[in-house]
């Protein structure tokens, strides 16, 4: 299992999580959230930050591609991840030009296989995160058993609310049918001293123990 930290506003904690074995860092680009990476970083800032085996995860929220595309390149992104409400038809363009992370937010009403369908050509990886008034950032879980047979064709992150004291919970997810093709665990607010400011030492027990499952 991988480890996706998001919401990377310090160079420095972004070197000790890479010792500390994580597979990819996430750099908000929402202006509107408390962890948007440019009030802290510079695009060359992020873009200086190569490290081995770790890729760079940009986040974006309803954003015309083209200040998608120029951001990911200034900043030396990876992958692209699209939290809002990118259509399909905006996933498969994005798709020609960096691989694409596709967020769905889950309610306790949505029929997950449905919400996908539509995507699943198009995209490189799903994202599951909680569904809530923002977009993305809620700090809570949503009852993973939703995603259950519904998560076979395509690899996918496993976000919302995860914490330090989930891991025996995740463990018997990842480790059960119903985990599908999960290949991540996707952190962020429940591993902070405050917003953007990551606790290192939790993460450094918790990102060894989940790549370990």
């Amino acid at each position: 299992m991988k480890v996706k930290v998001c919401g990377i506003t310090d160079i420095d904690e972004a070197f000790a999580l890479s010792k500390a074995g994580v597979n990819y860092l996430g750099f908000i680009f929402y202006p509107p959230s408390k962890r948007y990476a440019l009030h802290a970083l510079t695009l060359a800032q992020i873009k200086s930050i190569q490290l081995p085996g770790v890729l760079k995860v940009g986040v974006f929220v309803n954003e015309p591609m083209d200040e998608v595309i120029a951001t990911a390149t200034a900043a030396g992104l990876d992958m692209v991840q699209l939290h809002g409400d990118e259509t399909p038809n905006y996933c498969k363009e994005m798709a020609n030009h960096y691989p694409v992370i596709k967020a769905f937010r889950i309610s306790k009403r949505d029929d997950v296989a449905y919400k996908i369908s539509e995507y699943l050509e198009d995209i490189d990886y799903l994202l599951f995160d909680t569904a809530s008034s923002l977009y993305g950032g809620s700090g809570i879980s949503f009852d993973w058993i939703k995603l259950a047979n519904a998560t076979r064709q395509k690899p996918y992150f496993l976000s919302g609310g995860i914490g330090p004291d989930d891991i025996s919970k995740i463990t018997s997810f990842v480790q059960s049918e119903a985990a599908g093709n999960c290949i991540a665990v996707d952190v962020n607010s429940k591993f902070e001293t405050t917003p953007g400011q990551k606790n290192i030492p939790l993460l450094q027990s918790f990102i060894p123990t989940i790549k370990a499952l």
